[in-house]
Protein backbone atom coordinates (compact mmCIF):
# COMPACT_ATOMS: atom_id res chain seq x y z
CA UNK A 1 0.00 0.00 0.00
CA UNK A 2 1.41 3.32 -0.71
CA UNK A 3 2.49 6.12 1.83
CA UNK A 4 -0.07 8.27 0.76
CA UNK A 5 -3.12 5.61 1.46
CA UNK A 6 -1.93 4.77 4.59
CA UNK A 7 -1.31 7.78 6.01
CA UNK A 8 -5.29 8.49 4.63
CA UNK A 9 -6.76 6.95 8.24
CA UNK A 10 -4.59 9.34 10.56
CA UNK A 11 -5.89 12.18 8.74
CA UNK A 12 -9.47 10.82 8.44
CA UNK A 13 -9.39 9.67 12.25
CA UNK A 14 -8.19 12.97 13.37
CA UNK A 15 -11.03 14.43 11.84
CA UNK A 16 -13.58 12.41 13.68
CA UNK A 17 -12.45 14.43 16.48
CA UNK A 18 -13.84 17.98 15.93
CA UNK A 19 -17.55 15.95 16.11
CA UNK A 20 -16.77 15.50 19.89
CA UNK A 21 -20.00 16.56 21.78
CA UNK A 22 -22.38 15.68 19.39
CA UNK A 23 -23.14 12.51 18.87
CA UNK A 24 -24.80 11.54 16.03
CA UNK A 25 -22.43 13.54 14.29
CA UNK A 26 -19.68 11.35 15.68
CA UNK A 27 -21.41 8.35 14.92
CA UNK A 28 -21.70 9.18 11.19
CA UNK A 29 -18.29 10.26 11.04
CA UNK A 30 -17.28 6.93 12.60
CA UNK A 31 -19.33 4.93 10.34
CA UNK A 32 -18.01 6.42 7.41
CA UNK A 33 -13.96 6.30 8.94
CA UNK A 34 -15.17 2.89 8.77
CA UNK A 35 -16.48 2.51 4.99
CA UNK A 36 -12.54 4.44 4.01
CA UNK A 37 -10.63 1.24 6.42
CA UNK A 38 -12.66 -1.46 4.62
CA UNK A 39 -11.93 0.29 0.98
CA UNK A 40 -8.39 0.81 2.12
CA UNK A 41 -8.25 -3.29 3.19
CA UNK A 42 -7.74 -1.93 6.34
CA UNK A 43 -10.34 -4.52 7.93
CA UNK A 44 -9.35 -4.42 11.69
CA UNK A 45 -9.56 -1.01 11.63
CA UNK A 46 -12.79 -0.94 9.71
CA UNK A 47 -14.28 -3.62 12.56
CA UNK A 48 -13.35 -1.32 15.16
CA UNK A 49 -15.07 1.66 13.33
CA UNK A 50 -17.78 -0.37 12.89
CA UNK A 51 -18.43 -1.41 16.42
CA UNK A 52 -17.89 2.20 17.95
CA UNK A 53 -20.81 3.47 15.67
CA UNK A 54 -23.09 0.56 17.19
CA UNK A 55 -21.46 2.04 20.96
CA UNK A 56 -22.51 5.49 20.22
CA UNK A 57 -26.25 4.08 19.34
CA UNK A 58 -29.07 4.54 22.11
CA UNK A 59 -28.52 2.08 24.83
CA UNK A 60 -32.42 0.96 24.11
CA UNK A 61 -33.60 0.72 20.39
CA UNK A 62 -36.34 3.01 20.13
CA UNK A 63 -37.47 2.91 16.18
CA UNK A 64 -37.67 0.61 13.39
CA UNK A 65 -34.87 2.68 11.84
CA UNK A 66 -32.45 2.01 14.39
CA UNK A 67 -32.67 -1.74 14.17
CA UNK A 68 -32.36 -1.99 10.70
CA UNK A 69 -29.28 0.12 11.35
CA UNK A 70 -28.18 -2.62 13.68
CA UNK A 71 -28.99 -5.37 11.51
CA UNK A 72 -27.39 -3.66 8.54
CA UNK A 73 -23.94 -2.89 10.41
CA UNK A 74 -24.11 -6.59 12.13
CA UNK A 75 -24.42 -8.03 8.98
CA UNK A 76 -21.39 -6.18 7.93
CA UNK A 77 -19.46 -6.92 10.21
CA UNK A 78 -19.93 -10.34 10.04
CA UNK A 79 -19.64 -10.43 6.18
CA UNK A 80 -16.53 -8.62 6.87
CA UNK A 81 -15.12 -10.85 9.97
CA UNK A 82 -15.57 -14.20 7.42
CA UNK A 83 -14.25 -13.16 4.14
CA UNK A 84 -11.73 -10.83 5.26
CA UNK A 85 -11.00 -11.34 8.52
CA UNK A 86 -11.11 -15.58 8.27
CA UNK A 87 -12.73 -16.08 11.49
CA UNK A 88 -16.08 -17.98 11.17
CA UNK A 89 -17.10 -18.10 14.91
CA UNK A 90 -16.67 -14.21 15.29
CA UNK A 91 -18.51 -14.04 12.10
CA UNK A 92 -21.26 -16.23 13.60
CA UNK A 93 -21.73 -13.63 16.71
CA UNK A 94 -22.13 -10.77 14.73
CA UNK A 95 -24.79 -12.56 12.13
CA UNK A 96 -26.80 -13.76 15.30
CA UNK A 97 -26.42 -9.85 16.60
CA UNK A 98 -27.74 -9.05 12.99
CA UNK A 99 -30.60 -11.63 13.32
CA UNK A 100 -31.95 -10.35 16.70
CA UNK A 101 -32.06 -6.70 15.23
CA UNK A 102 -33.78 -8.26 12.08
CA UNK A 103 -36.22 -10.01 14.46
CA UNK A 104 -37.01 -6.78 16.30
CA UNK A 105 -37.39 -5.10 12.92
CA UNK A 106 -39.70 -7.90 12.17
CA UNK A 107 -37.82 -8.12 8.37
CA UNK A 108 -38.38 -11.96 7.35
CA UNK A 109 -36.86 -11.41 4.30
CA UNK A 110 -33.54 -9.68 5.85
CA UNK A 111 -34.33 -12.65 8.79
CA UNK A 112 -34.01 -15.29 5.82
CA UNK A 113 -31.17 -13.82 4.88
CA UNK A 114 -29.06 -13.65 7.89
CA UNK A 115 -30.38 -17.40 8.75
CA UNK A 116 -29.03 -18.42 5.25
CA UNK A 117 -25.48 -16.59 6.08
CA UNK A 118 -25.01 -18.28 9.55
CA UNK A 119 -25.99 -21.96 7.79
CA UNK A 120 -23.31 -21.10 5.04
CA UNK A 121 -20.70 -20.28 8.02
CA UNK A 122 -21.31 -22.98 10.15
CA UNK A 123 -21.21 -25.30 6.68
CA UNK A 124 -18.11 -23.67 5.76
CA UNK A 125 -14.11 -25.76 6.35
CA UNK A 126 -13.03 -22.67 8.16
CA UNK A 127 -16.03 -22.97 11.39
CA UNK A 128 -14.13 -26.63 11.71
CA UNK A 129 -10.90 -25.38 11.10
CA UNK A 130 -10.84 -21.85 13.24
CA UNK A 131 -11.41 -21.58 17.33
CA UNK A 132 -13.14 -18.24 18.03
CA UNK A 133 -10.68 -15.03 17.98
CA UNK A 134 -10.39 -11.75 20.19
CA UNK A 135 -13.32 -9.72 17.72
CA UNK A 136 -15.97 -11.83 19.89
CA UNK A 137 -14.69 -10.36 23.18
CA UNK A 138 -15.71 -6.97 21.63
CA UNK A 139 -18.90 -8.43 20.68
CA UNK A 140 -19.85 -9.21 23.64
CA UNK A 141 -18.63 -6.49 25.87
CA UNK A 142 -20.59 -3.95 23.10
CA UNK A 143 -23.56 -6.31 23.42
CA UNK A 144 -23.48 -6.41 26.89
CA UNK A 145 -22.37 -2.46 27.64
CA UNK A 146 -26.21 -1.10 28.22
CA UNK A 147 -26.94 -2.49 24.28
CA UNK A 148 -30.16 -3.94 24.10
CA UNK A 149 -31.29 -5.60 20.96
Amino acid sequence: MSEMMQSVGPRISLSVFQFLGDQKQELVAFHRLATVYYSLHMYEMAEDCYLKTLSLCPPWLQSPKEALYYAKVYYRLGQLTFYQLKDAHDATEYFLLALAAAVLLGDEELQATIRNRLDSVCRSPLWHSSTSGCSSERARWLSGGGLAL
